[in-house]
């Protein structure tokens, strides 16, 4: 038996008997979520072990080693995993990401981050776009983080406060007779206050829910001016690989003086709707909507992504209808943009967009 590979297999053995132990002595006990988590997890690594002593006992029946192929642990069984499983991944990465957002230094994702080198809009928006005729070509991006403020500040009841802040983008980058200026850029810092659940009905499972305060602005002036500030709700249900997100809001009044777009209701409405499914492991795809049914002005976007490589996934998006920006939250969009998105929507963070 070949000594030198057995002993990383002893040694990971012994670790993962052992590890247990010391966090037992150290740490406080654990909530069923975290155990259920830790299960999860340990229920992986046991998979990957199998396939590693698979492997050795190949190599010493004298098979090709470069003939067996080793399997990656998410790959391990081809069935995909129970919705307690699913469950458990989930609240994993909820434990993590807040074990993150306890690092005072620590800033984490909130919505999904994305960059579009190549958008292409069929009815551009001339509105605001002083220098010319605005490109039908742009370059689009979103970035979004947010910062833990305070844990569990209803105590037993919980409530995690958060600082969160998005930025979301259309560069006319490839209009060099327009000095390629940004077109528009909307600003959203917003404070809210997150609830894990783990409620189920009908097979679906209330992960989380979220009271928050929103401003979102283009920081322009004048006529180009556009703003709203707004209370925000938001739940998130799982069931297996599928996910919904149901988010109203409420426009906080504003005087007629200070209204920058007092019928922005009529086409943005009072909230979003948000599907997504995972399949094929880890390809993701989702369709929001927006707008005033009443009013017959809709929005919905429609995203695609897949792993590319490392963290980095190929992403494709595709938005019609109204709301695509708040310049543009009362005109007709059609645009389909194609580059890079970093965080998955599965993921402890739900299902923003």
């Amino acid at each position: 038996m070949n000594v030198t590979r057995s002993f990383p297999l002893f040694a990971l053995s012994l670790a993962l008997g052992a590890q247990p132990l010391a966090a037992q002595a150290q740490e406080p006990p654990l909530s069923d979520a975290e155990r259920a988590a830790i299960q999860s997890r340990i229920e992986t690594l046991n998979n990957e072990l199998e396939s590693l002593r698979r492997q050795l006992s190949e190599e010493q029946r004298g098979t090709d080693p470069a003939s067996v192929k080793v399997a990656p642990a998410s790959q391990v069984s081809d069935v995909s995993p129970a919705p307690e499983e699913e469950l458990a991944s989930v609240q994993e990465r909820r434990e993590l990401e807040r074990e993150s957002a306890n690092n005072p230094f620590s800033i984490t994702t909130h919505r999904r981050n994305y960059l579009l080198p190549l958008t292409y809009n069929l009815n551009p928006n001339d509105k605001g776009f002083s220098s010319g005729d605005p490109d039908r070509a742009e370059v689009k991006f979103q970035f979004s983080a947010k910062f833990n403020l305070v844990d569990d500040l209803f105590g037993d009841a919980g409530g995690d406060l958060y600082f969160a802040y998005t930025q979301r983008s259309w560069w006319q980058a490839y209009n060099a007779d327009s000095s390629s200026p940004f077109r528009e850029t909307n600003y959203e810092p917003e404070v809210f206050i997150d609830f894990d659940t783990r409620w189920s009905l009908l097979g679906w499972t209330n992960i989380y829910n979220r009271l928050g305060l929103s401003h979102q602005s283009n920081g322009r002036s004048s006529e180009q001016s556009r703003s709203w500030n707004r209370v925000t709700l938001q739940s998130t249900f799982l069931n297996d690989d599928w996910a919904v997100t149901v988010a109203p809001h409420w426009r906080i009044p504003e005087s007629e003086d200070e209204d920058d777009n007092p019928d922005i209701h009529h086409y943005m409405g009072y909230g979003d709707v948000t599907v997504a499914h995972r399949f094929n492991t880890d390809q993701e795809v989702s369709m929001l909507v927006r707008g005033s049914p009443r009013d017959g002005n809709m929005g919905a976007q429609l995203d695609y992504s897949w792993p590319l490589f490392g963290n980095v996934r190929g992403h494709v998006q595709y938005y019609s209808g109204y709301g695509d920006s708040l310049i543009d939250y009362d005109h007709r969009t059609q645009r389909l943009g194609i580059g890079f998105s970093l965080n998955p929507l599965f993921s402890g963070n739900g299902l923003d967009q």
